[in-house]
């Protein structure tokens, strides 16, 4: 027999009450005097509750795949990941049967679950001997999980299949927000020499120069350097567009024209195609680089000229020397792809007009 549900007393009610949740909203029913036959009456609402509710009965793992499958259609590749890594996560950690079981403190458990979670593997983890084991997040990557799911469940009401849920009482971890790291110019120079010393034992070509320049000198993200073709590249107009491409679209779905620096330029017309294919990144054998084949490669490119950095610090760095130089922020947001002057607002710190310099410029009185 299932357990029956419970029932309370109210201050000067001789009756037991009862609450139901009917579509999305909580009702209180005053029922007996007898606790058994309260309870009792309180499950026979309950049941007819739900057989008229228009959200009914639906399973996690129905919905599970359906929203994963509208993931995979209009989601790109690794934010499908995002997604298919927290649903699992949150089914190992609730074990939902249905949808009926998730509120907003069953996610807010989620979250602290996966914050003790990844400090116990931190515990014990070292990392210059240990694999990094699964489970093991930052703050930023525990909220990218939470968002994934909030996500889902936002989803899932619009399909009608649970009531809206006041998610957005689950507040974010707090991350560290540092100081965006940058190449300098002369560490830039650093790097393109070593470039060129690697393409002399290469028959005159590097590819980490192309990366640099495409990410130091255009912006690029890493996705949008490995799908550039050079159908994308117009030398008249001297532009490069970002646009998708089968199986790949730029990471705010829009397309943008950068234009091409007078060195990018000068360097893309001398640039050798590729007799395999026809994307402006290709390895030292003509083949297209993979996403996470380019960032492990040239974090061992960049280990040869003693700095430290990534593929992506060369996109930090092209905003900074615009912000440097006293291009204003909304026109580097533009350049970057950003969708909101919010991401942008990172370099606003690298400004030469100052606040000092800003107060300044106020008339005198």
């Amino acid at each position: 027999m299932s357990k029956l549900p419970s029932v309370y007393k109210r201050a000067g009610s001789p009756v037991y009450w009862g609450s139901v949740m009917v579509n999305g909203k909580r009702r209180q029913y005053a029922l007996c005097e007898n606790k058994a036959a309260a309870q009792r009456m309180l499950a026979d609402i309950k049941a007819e509750s739900k057989s008229r509710s228009k959200y009914g009965t639906s399973t996690w793992a129905a919905f599970k795949q359906r929203y994963l499958d509208w993931s995979s259609a209009n989601k790109s590749p690794i934010t499908l990941g995002h997604d298919r890594r927290a649903l699992n996560y949150f089914e190992e950690f609730a074990a939902p049967k249905t949808l009926e079981e998730i509120d907003v403190p069953l996610v807010e458990n989620f979250q602290t679950w996966l914050k003790n979670t990844s400090d116990k593997l931190a515990a014990k983890y070292n990392p210059k001997t240990d694999k990094r084991p699964v489970g093991l997040m930052s703050n930023e990557g525990i909220n990218r999980m939470v968002r994934a799911v909030k996500c889902a469940l936002r989803k899932g009401a619009e399909w009608e299949l649970l009531p809206e849920l006041k998610l957005s009482r689950v507040k974010k971890f707090k991350t560290p927000k540092g100081r965006v790291e940058f190449f300098t110019p002369q560490e830039l120079g650093k790097i393109l020499q070593h470039a060129d010393e690697k393409a002399e034992e290469h028959g005159g070509y590097c590819p980490y120069k192309t990366a640099t320049l495409l990410g130091a000198r255009a912006g690029l993200r890493r996705g949008e350097m490995v799908f550039l073709e050079w159908k994308d590249i117009n030398f008249e107009k001297k532009t490069i567009t970002v646009q998708p491409k089968p199986g790949w679209t730029p990471k705010t779905n829009e397309c943008r024209d950068i234009p091409l620096s007078a060195d990018l330029l000068s360097y893309l017309r001398a640039l050798p195609h590729s007799p395999k294919c026809n994307r402006v990144l290709y390895d030292y054998y003509g083949d297209p680089f993979t996403l996470d084949g380019i960032v492990a490669k040239y974090l061992k490119f960049i280990k040869g000229t003693r700095l430290k950095g990534s593929l992506h610090k060369l996109r930090h760095t092209f905003a900074s020397h615009l912000v440097q130089n006293g291009v204003d922020l909304y026109t580097v947001s533009k350049l970057l792809g950003h969708s909101t002057i919010k991401t942008t607002e990172i370099y606003a710190h690298l400004s030469p007009v100052t606040l000092a310099s800003a107060v300044e410029k106020l008339p005198e009185l």
